[in-house]
């Protein structure tokens, strides 16, 4: 292995990492886990407290001091699912606003990041980022967790898409 390259590339992964970061924060006013929270209750909607807590790798009481911040601040409703041991979150229609405005300065962080490269440079990126994704993770908590702040929607890779397809269709049946 290049050492160079591995170097760079791990230089490269936590400047875009504070980047994707900085600009939440800056879009939400808050800490990390406040806007990664709101993303992945847009990806999921009906998702419990406790399996939040696993996708962003918080205890569960932190977990409840998040959602108790987001339910406060009118982003996200509490509702009692089938099983009266669940409460299902939900984003509210400020919630789903305001993860526009984190995927939006997101992409601004980002797209500056992109800015030096050529089409046919971010095509290669894109191509080589794609190949690699597939080595990250082996669980769908740590995927979850590295992809906090993805848009999912927009994503290549086959396994999101197919997991959101089965999200979609389990609750779509509850």
């Amino acid at each position: 292995m290049d050492l160079q390259l591995i170097n760079l590339l791990g230089a490269s992964a936590i400047a875009i990492a504070d980047s994707i970061q900085n600009a939440a924060k800056e879009a939400t006013g808050n800490s990390a886990s406040f806007p990664a929270a709101l993303v992945i209750l847009e990806r999921y909607p009906k998702i419990t407290v406790d399996l939040l807590a696993q996708y962003l790798q918080l205890s569960q009481s932190g977990a409840a001091r998040l959602v108790e911040r987001l339910v406060n601040q009118d982003l996200v409703e509490r509702h009692q699912g089938n099983d009266r041991r669940f409460v299902h979150l939900q984003l509210t229609s400020d919630g789903k606003a305001m993860v526009e405005k984190i995927q939006q300065a997101k992409i601004a962080a980002v797209s500056d990041l992109l800015q030096p490269l050529t089409t046919q440079e971010q095509q290669q990126l894109l191509s080589t980022l794609s190949k690699m994704a597939g080595e990250y993770s082996n669980t769908e908590v740590l995927e979850e967790y590295i992809c906090r702040f993805c848009d999912i929607r927009q994503c290549p890779l086959a396994v999101c898409q197919e997991r959101l397809a089965a999200w979609e269709k389990v609750n779509t049946v509850n």
